[in-house]
């Protein structure tokens, strides 16, 4: 099943208006770098836009698959030991800061943002019923 990550409204804005400033910039300012710039706008525009609709999480066949952009990572379902809420700020493949911390294998940690969590958690907890949740998930 597939969870797209949930998105707030300040990053939204920042995003949105990046990707609309560069578009301006070409529209109504000219050319204020030639083609390189042109190229290189484009470039991080695409990229930006890739981030956005593209980041999410499928739980299939025993695993987290994070997707964000062209970056994938795995996590096992059976090794995760457990679930947190947090609003860690690090750069990780969600696009809110009410997050979730999965802590797994004896060092791993990935953080994510679901939109729909509690059911995120519940299939998680139907493939491994020893993973802790913190209570502040449910809230």
């Amino acid at each position: 099943m597939y969870f797209p990550s949930k998105k707030d409204t300040w990053l939204a804005m920042l995003v949105w208006g990046f990707v609309l400033f560069g578009m301006a910039a070409y529209i109504f300012g000219g050319e204020p770098v030639g083609v390189v710039g042109i190229v290189i706008t484009t470039i991080i525009v695409g990229f930006l836009l890739w981030m956005w609709f593209g980041t999410g999480y499928r739980v299939e066949d025993g695993l987290i698959i994070i997707i964000s952009g062209p970056f994938k990572s795995k996590v096992k379902i059976a090794d995760i030991r457990k679930l947190t809420a947090t609003k860690n700020p690090l750069s990780a493949p969600a696009l809110s800061i009410n997050r979730i911390e999965i802590l797994y294998g004896t060092y791993g940690m990935s953080l994510v943002s679901p939109k729909d969590r509690e059911l995120f958690i519940s299939l998680l907890l139907e493939e491994n019923q020893t993973i802790q949740v913190d209570e502040a998930l449910y809230k």
